[in-house]
């Protein structure tokens, strides 16, 4: 682990935030070009990204509270650590999800076809994005002292027990991430009707992400069930459900050209902006 980059005029550079920064980064040049092949506005669909990022943060940071929220009343300068902190992952993507839809409305952008583009750069963001969980001890394994096991020093601004093997969590994550990535944008090139992607990413991301939980060794992410489920994977069950739904309605409709809200023939159906226009 290397929590800290370097030290800048005596400030600490951490090396989760540049890790998570140039996953974002990554994912969105790469969005950038998959758009064109789409006929997609690329400045359009980066502003969608950069949006879905901030809704993100904020999402992740409040289901961290929701998850913490006992430890959050009993200690309540501990919100002052959620500045530092980047939350939970499911509660960015939720919150992300919802900034990206709303961004998809307010400019009429064509909805399936943006969202199926921008999944699979999702994928690959999540799993880039974990680089920094390996770089700060974070997001740890449970123990294990088979092949791969991982090995932290102790050290005050890492999460993970010292010197004990632990699952090598972290490396599944972003090599699943990146695994999806290449399936999602496969299932993209040959899509058969709108929402292929989305439901694809739902359900083998809740899938995946459900099955890591069980290597997982930190409970920050919530335990319930007398320590049977964590809230993760209780919103990866969620996911496939969707998933399923999704796919099930959306296959069963004509797989035709998408038009963005506000074309052509929706302008002509109002006698105001055919007057404005004949004016």
């Amino acid at each position: 682990m290397h929590p800290i980059l370097f030290t800048l005029f005596g400030f600490e550079v951490p090396s989760y935030g540049v890790a998570l920064v140039a996953s974002f980064l990554v994912s969105a040049w790469l969005l950038r070009r998959e758009a064109g092949r789409m006929k997609l506005d690329p400045e359009k669909m980066t502003d969608a990204a950069v949006t879905g990022l901030l809704w993100g943060l904020i999402g992740a940071k409040l289901l961290l509270v929701v998850v913490e929220f006992p430890d959050f009343l009993d200690n309540p300068k501990g919100f002052w650590t959620l500045l530092r902190s980047a939350g939970v992952i499911y509660g960015g993507q939720i919150g992300g999800a919802l900034g990206v839809i709303w961004f998809i409305r307010r400019h009429r952008l064509q909805f399936w076809t943006t969202l199926d583009t921008m999944v699979p750069f999702l994928a690959l963001g999540i799993g880039l994005g974990r680089i920094s969980c390996l770089l700060a001890g974070c997001c740890y394994g449970a123990h294990w002292d088979g092949p791969l096991a991982l090995h932290f020093p102790d050290h005050p601004q890492c999460s993970a027990p010292a010197d004990i093997g632990l699952f090598p969590v972290q490396p599944f994550a972003i090599l699943n991430g990146i695994v999806l990535f290449l399936i999602l944008r496969t299932i993209l090139r040959h899509r058969q009707f709108h929402g292929q992607v989305l439901a694809s990413f739902l359900g083998l991301y809740g899938l995946t992400r459900g099955l890591l939980e069980f290597a997982r060794g930190d409970s920050v992410r919530g335990i319930w069930l007398g320590g049977t489920v964590s809230t993760s994977q209780l919103i990866a069950l969620c996911g496939i459900v969707l998933a399923v739904a999704l796919y099930q309605f959306q296959r069963r409709k004509p797989f035709t050209a998408e038009a963005p809200a506000g074309n052509a023939t929706t302008e002509k159906a109002s006698p105001r902006l055919a007057e404005k226009k004949n004016g």
